[in-house]
């Protein structure tokens, strides 16, 4: 066959899919990738293309094969174990993750084009077929099993039954429960909520909740999403806190919260060395007072930080986020991260700025 490609490349897993992560990047970058700082590649991954360009501090897992023509993948992009992404364009926007064992190829055209946002996550086992494209906006989540179709095809057209190729587009803020079906052709708008073992074709409105087999609209704004007033949003953030708080307690880290600053304990074990860390994080329901960012180590406002405040902070060393924007500052320490990563519990995923 003229456009055979074997489906696994075995002589590429061979020859470079078992070296250590630096001597891959190395080779990789003779080879005319443009990889960032702080990339990692797992024990067995490879990553074949004629354009490729990887940003920092992003990780490819074990035993990942990523294979196209072009391909893109943001900073600080995770894709996990045994995951297979074989499309002619990949882009992944900064922040995505891709979960274990997600498969996305199948029957392709030169155009087949998988183009994800920022901050979104697609969850483990889901089969996406870009024969067409497919766009996914940015903080989207698909859940674990879901099918994502480009095609709808089998037996012959000349006998007249239905053959389609066909693109997708989910918009920004959708969430995609588990086992959902989408089929070619289908659009869904911003902000909306698909249920667990949907059908999805045609046009989804936005900020809606649709489920069923197939997907109807059950509700709708002002009901769904409802309007949150300022004191719940308060309310809200006091709660996430003190769970937050008895997270980090039962995982070894002491809390306590005095007025709005909590202090979290660590101790670090090296060898027969220990050393004491005590963290601490202002928390602003109302905008942060002059000097009150200081002696801490992170800032989570409620309300919008100012672009002066954030470059005030920013110098001091301190991270900030934003919870309004939905923002953080590109420099991060180990509670900062810990309390950016325990916020997408609630939906809230966070943009580098």
């Amino acid at each position: 066959m003229l456009t055979d490609v074997a489906r696994i490349p075995i002589k590429e897993i061979v020859l470079f899919g078992f070296l250590p992560s630096p001597l891959k990047k190395m080779v990789y970058r003779m080879r005319g990738y443009r990889i960032g700082r702080g990339v990692s590649f797992g024990l067995g991954s490879v990553v074949i293309g004629k354009d490729v360009e990887i940003g920092e501090n992003t990780s490819i897992s074990f035993l990942t094969i990523i294979r196209g023509k072009k391909i893109r993948l943001g900073a600080h992009v995770q894709i996990g174990a045994m995951t297979f992404m074989d499309t002619p364009n990949l882009e992944l926007g900064e922040g995505t993750k891709i979960n274990e064992q997600v498969y996305v190829g199948g029957l392709q055209f030169p155009d087949s084009a998988l183009i994800v946002g920022r901050n979104c996550q697609i969850m483990q086992m889901t089969f996406i077929n870009p024969t067409r494209s497919i766009t996914i906006g940015d903080d989207t989540g698909i859940g674990g099993d879901c099918l994502l179709f480009g095609h709808s095809s089998w037996l012959s057209k000349f006998e007249g039954y239905p053959v389609e190729f066909d693109s997708i587009e989910i918009g920004k803020s959708v969430s995609l429960a588990w086992r959902v079906f989408v089929l070619p052709g289908t659009q869904i708008g911003e902000g909306a909520v698909i249920g667990a073992n949907s059908l999805v074709r045609g046009k989804v409105p936005p900020r809606c909740l649709a489920v069923g087999f197939p997907a109807r609209v059950v509700s709708q704004a002002p009901q769904f999403p409802r309007d949150i007033s300022g004191t719940e949003k308060s309310e809200i953030l006091k709660e996430i806190v003190a769970e937050m708080m008895m997270f980090l307690g039962g995982s070894g880290f002491p809390c306590r919260l005095e007025k709005n600053i909590i202090e979290v304990q660590a101790v670090k074990r090296r060898w027969f060395f220990r050393s004491h860390k005590v963290w601490r994080c202002l928390v602003a329901h109302e905008s942060i007072p002059g000097g009150g960012a200081s002696g801490v180590d992170v800032v989570l406002s409620l309300s919008e930080v100012s672009r002066e405040r954030r470059e005030e902070i920013s110098r001091n060393q301190q991270m900030w986020i934003d919870l309004e924007k939905k923002e953080r500052s590109k420099f991060g320490n180990d509670l900062g991260e810990e309390i950016a990563q325990y916020l997408r519990r609630y939906g809230v995923r966070l943009s580098r700025m």
